[in-house]
């Protein structure tokens, strides 16, 4: 099967295909002398630029270098994986012999077979930026910052991480694939210029450095501070809530397991779902998303070599699929739909979200959103990572919000609440923005907006 290829914008960065080509003929070269019939190897390469400008010390400037191959075997009733950095034969030697050290008994052959495996076209990676754009984006930051909030704000410190990377996956079958990419992101620091100051962060994925809109962003990650700078205000009670998408997506990362293929004995799922088989408000869809560049992670394939695709796991509140390895797909009854993740050399592939994002086609502004609320709660920023219980339908979220008056803000309250059905709440859903951003936690990027929950219990 024919490779698929994609040009990495950035020349500053090393070209990785041919040391990755290279890697992989030596590491087939090798396994044709082993007793092992099917294979699968994973080399890649990644590298990373840190540029830290600061108005307190120097340009400060860090490259990152890092690269290595991973095999999986399979014999009859056995499998092994290893992995071994550098992509010299010595690397790939390494990891072959691990492998097949390590090879143990397991009952499903997880090497998903030849006809599943298959290639998605996809855009192109957008080009990095040229050298200099991050001082100069600091600069611009900076001024539209100090604009947009009146001088009540200014720009502590900007940290652009920009990279280039490179995989390719083959197997015995002859299946290969290969990509190159890039990435882009951006931490701001904020601090106030009154006595009240503090440090506020904001992580942005950058899509596009050529679209970026300076303005916006300076209002995207300006706003939520100074709210933070009003009088002190608390309450309590059933009220409306409208959460930022930061607060969502701390949410969403709380709900994965239930888009996950596991065993039916141990599925909250069902528990959830009510009598018209509904898990959330027809205002929510969520989607699994590894084919479009606005999103971070993005590809050919998924981790083990099948079709990327658009996965949809909620359509308009009821749940449609869920993600699985192949592995775990045939363990649990689940069609294999690639939805395996592979984000490092050293992971063995592994059921997982890609991009989980909200879907906003039927959005709302978000301006028209907090007008129409009348005596509501805007969630800013969670203080901790949002609790569920699946198994018996209970949440909890911490979290720093405003209150609100006829869309106008009445007060901060650095600290508040909400505990109760987590079904309940989901199905209490009534309207999502058009706002998305991206978010990165532990289990995936997810990209949401601002939303809307009616009549949720507050603890002030």
């Amino acid at each position: 099967m024919a490779a698929a290829t994609s040009a990495a914008g950035g020349s500053r960065f090393p070209p990785v295909q041919e040391r990755l080509r290279q890697a992989a003929a030596a590491a087939r070269d090798l396994l044709a002398h082993t007793p092992v019939e099917r294979w699968e190897l994973f080399a890649k390469g990644s590298f990373t630029r840190e540029i830290e400008v600061s108005r307190q010390r120097p340009l400060q400037v860090v490259h990152t270098e890092e690269t290595g191959i991973a095999i999986r075997t399979s014999r009859p009733g056995r499998t092994g994986f290893a992995a071994a950095s550098g992509l010299e034969v010595a690397a790939a030697r390494t990891a072959i012999g691990a492998a097949l050290a390590c090879e143990a008994p397991t009952p499903v052959d997880p090497l998903p077979p030849p006809h599943l495996l298959g290639l998605s076209p996809i855009p192109q990676p957008v080009r990095l930026a040229p050298q200099g754009w991050a001082s100069h984006l600091a600069d611009r930051l900076a001024n539209a910052l100090a604009s947009a909030s009146g001088r009540q704000l200014g720009l502590l410190r900007t940290v652009v991480q920009e990279g280039s990377f490179g995989w390719l996956l083959a197997t015995a079958d002859g299946h290969v694939a290969t990509f190159e990419g890039t990435s882009i992101s951006l931490l701001a620091e904020l601090v106030g210029t009154d006595e009240r100051s503090g440090v506020w962060r904001e992580w942005v994925h950058v899509a596009d450095p050529e679209r970026l809109d300076v303005d916006a962003l300076a209002a995207q990650i300006g706003n939520r501070a100074l709210l933070t700078r009003s009088p002190v205000v608390t309450d309590t009670g059933s009220r409306d809530v409208i959460m930022h998408g930061e607060v969502v997506a701390h949410l969403l990362a709380a709900l994965v397991p239930l888009f996950l293929a596991r065993p039916a004995e141990r599925d909250p799922l069902p528990r959830l779902l009510d009598r018209e088989g509904r898990l959330a408000a027809p205002a929510l869809s969520l989607v699994d998303d590894r084919t479009s560049t606005a999103a971070p992670v993005v590809g050919p394939c998924d981790g083990e070599g099948l079709p990327a695709r658009r996965t949809v796991v909620l359509e308009a509140g009821i749940p449609r699929h869920r993600l699985a390895s192949y592995r775990d797909a045939v363990r649990f009854g689940e069609s294999p739909r690639g939805g395996a993740v592979r984000l490092s050399y050293r992971d063995y592939p592994t059921t997982g979200i890609a991009n989980l994002l909200v879907d906003t086609a039927d959005g709302v502004a978000p301006a028209r959103m907090l007008a129409e609320t009348d005596r509501a709660l805007f969630l800013l920023r969670p203080l901790a990572p949002v609790e569920v219980d699946l198994a018996r339908d209970a949440y909890r979220l911490v979290a720093s919000g405003v209150w609100l008056s006829g869309g106008k803000v009445r007060g901060w309250q650095p600290v508040v609440e909400l505990r109760g059905g987590l079904g309940l709440l989901l199905r209490r859903i009534e309207a999502v923005a058009t706002d998305l951003a991206w978010y990165q936690g532990e289990s995936g990027f997810i990209g949401a907006p601002t939303l809307l929950v009616r009549r949720q219990p507050v603890v002030g």
